[in-house]
């Protein structure tokens, strides 16, 4: 039985949420890499001093690291990884008591394999599965949760712990097929989720974002006359929206509804979100969500529910 302690400068935390990694993430990861408890600390609060963590992972600007460094492994040796984005090593210590990961801030999700190698010995992770909702016991982010037990429910994302960008981009070059994304409510969320892989330039094509009424009528030809009798939050409206922007070499996803915390009705709550996805000569598929939180939470999951929908619809499709 293993425990991990992430020790995470102020700087750190505020690296990880402009790239839209949530420690709960972090955690995920380690407790597939095998160990059965991880806590997480805030550098400055130096109560990891007298940790007994048999892993410590320090999260920090390089400056911060170095003086980790000077004051507990003056006298260790540093085995040492590279990683990119931007470019920095990672240094490796290793005792009788623990091993320490010393990562300096950068892009930490995507490289997470390398950094995880020198904590496993290369060795593979455990089954992650990955789950578009909160049933699972880790929560990674809203409408995310992931857990080392196969869920009892069949449907979850992966079991191989990556995120569900990383999904669905694999996705899309397995198909040969690029995306378009039309967006109200999730206001460029998904294009711009998509896009923080590496590599999403092969197959994200473009990315309208329209919010009024005029924009979905000018941007992707929505009929007037159908907003004017379903509204803009609505299967026709939506459907019409991914269509405008799909065509047989790109599929489109749209989303239309109302995340609050005004604008909601009896017959359309806050947190209605419907969503489409369409290809030219298939049916549109579509679905209404009925979505809970604050206004930044239900655009989170009405991205996440998107981006799931989207699974679906491409695991129909014939390669």
């Amino acid at each position: 039985m293993k425990s991990a302690q992430w020790i995470i400068s102020q700087a750190g935390l505020q690296s990880l949420m402009s790239a839209g990694v949530s420690t709960g993430w972090l955690k995920a990861w380690l407790l597939s890499a095998g160990v059965t408890e991880v806590s997480i600390d805030l550098l400055e609060s130096n109560t990891w001093v007298n940790s007994n963590a048999d892993w410590q992972l320090f999260f920090a600007r390089p400056d911060e690291l170095n003086e980790v460094a000077e004051k507990n492994f003056i006298d260790s040796q540093c085995t040492q990884l590279k990683l990119d984005n931007p470019p920095r090593h990672v240094c490796n210590f290793m005792n009788q008591q623990r091993q320490t990961l010393l990562i300096p801030i950068g892009e930490i999700a995507y490289q997470r394999h390398h950094w995880l190698s020198l904590l496993t010995d290369g060795k593979a992770l455990s089954p992650l599965y990955v789950s578009a909702n909160d049933k699972q016991p880790i929560t990674l982010e809203p409408g995310l949760s992931a857990g080392l037990r196969k869920p009892e429910y069949t449907e979850y994302l992966n079991a191989a712990g990556i995120t569900i960008e990383e999904q669905v981009i694999a996705s899309l070059k397995r198909h040969k097929l690029s995306i378009r994304t039309v967006e109200s409510c999730s206001a460029g969320g998904i294009a711009a989720r998509l896009c923080r892989v590496s590599g999403a330039s092969d197959v994200v094509d473009r990315s309208w974002v329209t919010y009024s009424n005029r924009a979905k009528q000018e941007e992707v030809g929505v009929d007037a006359e159908l907003i004017d009798e379903f509204g803009a939050v609505s299967q026709d409206v939506v459907i019409a929206m991914a269509d405008g922007g799909a065509d047989a070499s790109h599929i489109c996803i749209a989303t239309s509804g109302i995340a609050g915390p005004s604008g909601g009705t009896d017959k359309k709550p806050v947190g209605t979100v419907w969503v489409a996805i369409a290809l030219e000569g298939q049916s549109a598929l579509s679905r209404c969500f009925k979505l809970s939180g604050a206004r930044h939470e239900i655009q989170a999951r009405a991205v996440i529910e998107s981006l799931h929908l989207l699974l679906n619809k491409m695991g129909q499709l014939r390669l």
